[in-house]
């Protein structure tokens, strides 16, 4: 009996020996383990890039060989007394003033609407159209009334913003002094 656990004992050793060393030189010859790919990285949104094209309003007819408008001043005042402003048609007896019509940059036509935003990076040419109405405002619709708000029924003056290249209309709003 002690000659059969010795000759147990020396093949399990001789067992554990095998998987050793086959364990060790697998290990130091096994391709090593790569690490996870890292996540994408994303792009912050740029309005320099990426920007909403505005609605078709003056149809451009100028050729733009240079950093100019596709349309002339004309052309906005033919296009306003043709559909007139987008806030609702003038009040009774009056008639739409056209005040101002400005080639300027996006950030200048911002500052003239007392910071509203363009929608075009700051260098980017932009026509600007100041207006007198006064405008019923029957059918513009906004958010919910504050309580015990008074919403008036009339605005006096509006403003719009066009795409100076195409002639997209990017902003417009009213002012009720």
């Amino acid at each position: 009996m002690s000659r059969f656990k010795v000759v147990c004992g020396a093949a399990v050793f001789l067992a554990l020996v095998i998987v050793g060393v086959e364990f060790f030189t697998n290990s130091a010859g096994a391709t090593p383990v790569k690490p996870p790919a890292p996540p994408p990285v994303h792009r912050a949104f740029q309005v320099s890039q990426t920007y909403v094209s505005g609605n078709p309003a003056i149809q451009p007819r100028l050729s733009q060989k240079g950093a100019g408008s596709a349309f002339t001043q004309d052309d906005v005042a033919a296009f306003f007394n043709i559909y007139g402003f987008y806030a609702g048609p003038v009040v009774a007896g009056a008639h739409l003033k056209i005040l101002t019509i400005q080639f300027v940059t996006a950030r200048r036509a911002s500052q003239l609407m007392v910071g509203e935003s363009v929608g075009r990076p700051d260098d980017a040419l932009v026509c600007y159209v100041k207006v007198e109405g006064p405008f019923l405002l029957t059918n513009v619709r906004g958010g919910p009334p504050r309580p015990n708000a008074k919403i008036p029924t009339t605005a006096k003056y509006g403003d719009a913003v066009f795409d100076a290249h195409t002639g997209n209309l990017l902003v417009w709003g009213f002012y009720f002094q």
